[in-house]
């Protein structure tokens, strides 16, 4: 064989895995490298357009969602359906450090409302709110008669256009709105959430 042939051989194999081979290493690196790009761009418009990821830290909505439950919120529905009375929300926060935060709560009053509370029971424009549909009566009843108190009061609150209560479903320990004071709707990323772990605790909640 000559000199000539062995050197373009030699140029046709470089880079190859075998002489058989029709890729190149080259050609697989841009291969992954462009499908992660692919599928990072898909994470990230499916978790800000879909759905965001939410982990329940704490027990602020205790007893209905534990600590360390992980799952997903659902951005889409706060753009189509509107914000209401008793949606479970993603909402983003700061810290006492100044820390960025996100925190799953319940809307309780919305814009232009004025929320107090007084003698356990919570009042939107003087009118009492029935909270059954998600506050858990045995679990309330039983913090009052230990403690003396499961919702303690708070002087009226009257909420701009834009503004929204927050409250936790455990009410004696949840930081929220009457602590850090109304969110603004701009810092409600979504609303409810799927639950995906534990998996025993799987389920859609609104």
């Amino acid at each position: 064989m000559s000199s000539k042939k062995k050197n373009t051989i030699r140029r046709k194999t470089k880079y190859r895995y075998n002489e058989n081979d029709e890729r190149t290493i080259l050609e697989d690196i841009l291969s992954f490298v462009s499908t992660f790009l692919i599928v990072s761009i898909i994470i990230v418009l499916f978790t800000s357009f879909v759905f965001k990821p939410a982990l329940i830290q704490g027990k602020s909505m205790y007893p209905n969602f534990q600590n360390g439950e992980r799952g997903l919120s659902n951005v889409i529905g706060v753009a189509m359906d509107g914000i209401s009375r008793g949606d479970i929300v993603l909402a983003k926060t700061t810290t006492e450090k100044g820390e960025p935060a996100t925190v799953i709560k319940r809307v309780i009053a919305l814009p232009g409302e004025t929320i107090e509370c007084k003698d356990e029971q919570v009042y939107i424009n003087g009118e009492a709110l029935d909270e059954s549909a998600y506050l858990d009566n045995d679990y309330a009843k039983d913090w009052l008669a230990k403690n003396g108190y499961f919702n303690y009061n708070f002087d009226p609150v009257t909420l701009k256009e834009d503004e929204y209560f927050l409250m936790g479903d455990n009410r004696p320990i949840s930081l929220d709105s009457r602590d850090s004071g109304p969110y603004k709707k701009s810092q409600i990323l979504a609303k409810d959430f799927l639950v995906l772990y534990p998996f025993e605790e799987f389920g859609y909640y609104s």
